[in-house]
């Protein structure tokens, strides 16, 4: 089987595998099973010393536009730079945190910023964004490699109109109350797995964990999917098997459920 993890609040939490997830991936991997995060970070977005030690055979960025297998790039499709500029002459006069998120480096506003900093203080996932450029640092080449455009806004805001107004091909997808991230219509998580299911020829059943909306697709495309205990209402909707929560063993007892694991 290859299973494809969602990584916040699924496989980690502020950067942190806890223990039993660690042991879990590291035994399914030896009973056979081939592991793939599945993450709507991009590459450069994914600090990979929580993930040393590891048995992790490929990783799907920015929500399925970019693909490793084997620590190969097999995938890479970016935004074009014309459609990132038309995106930032829609959201700039909204006042909205935003942030170009690059395979290579992600650059941010000075209004994602300060969200971010204020939310730091709360989430340590949050102190990530303050390691990122900012907009004025950006070059013609830099425009190359962005693959996706997020923002975030306080919650209640009315961003109805960026959305009527996104470019063709483009898609939005909210995450809780507070933000969502554009993407080309085209690729997501459900695309990724098809596309590692074709590079394996299709001989293995697949399964997927995630929390949130992003995942959702991936969870309706996978054999069998798999909702954390921390997961929102949408999620465990369209799942087969809520497990515990991230850190009350859910990872681990999701592979125990099916068999993945003794």
């Amino acid at each position: 089987m290859i299973v494809f993890l969602d990584l916040d609040d699924t496989l980690w939490r502020w950067h942190q595998v806890c223990s039993s997830a660690k042991e879990a991936i590291i035994q399914a991997h030896k009973n056979g099973h081939k592991m793939f995060i599945n993450t709507g970070r991009t590459k450069c977005e994914v600090p990979l010393k929580p993930l040393e030690g590891l048995p992790i055979d490929g990783y799907c960025f920015s929500a399925g536009s970019e693909i490793f297998i084997d620590n190969k790039q097999i995938f890479y499709k970016p935004l074009s730079p014309q459609v990132v500029k038309t995106l930032i002459t829609l959201i700039e006069p909204m006042n909205l945190g935003m942030s170009l998120e690059g395979s290579k480096k992600t650059f941010q506003n000075d209004i994602n910023y300060e969200m971010f900093k204020k939310f730091a203080e709360d989430d340590r996932t949050g102190a990530g964004m303050m390691i990122h450029h900012h907009f004025n640092e950006i070059t013609e080449e830099d425009y190359q490699q962005i693959m996706k455009v997020s923002i975030h806004y306080p919650e209640g805001s009315d961003i109805s109109s960026l959305i009527e107004n996104l470019p063709k091909g483009l898609v939005f997808t909210p995450f809780k109350n507070t933000g969502g991230e554009i993407t080309n219509c085209t690729y997501n998580k459900a695309t990724a797995i098809q596309y590692v299911k074709t590079y394996y020829q299709n001989s293995e059943k697949t399964m997927a964990v995630g929390d949130s909306e992003n995942d959702i697709t991936m969870l309706k495309e996978a054999d069998i999917s798999v909702a954390m205990g921390n997961g929102n209402d949408h999620v465990k909707e369209v799942s087969d098997y809520t497990t515990t929560d991230i850190d009350k063993d859910g990872l681990k007892n999701a592979f125990k459920h099916f068999g993945l694991i003794d």
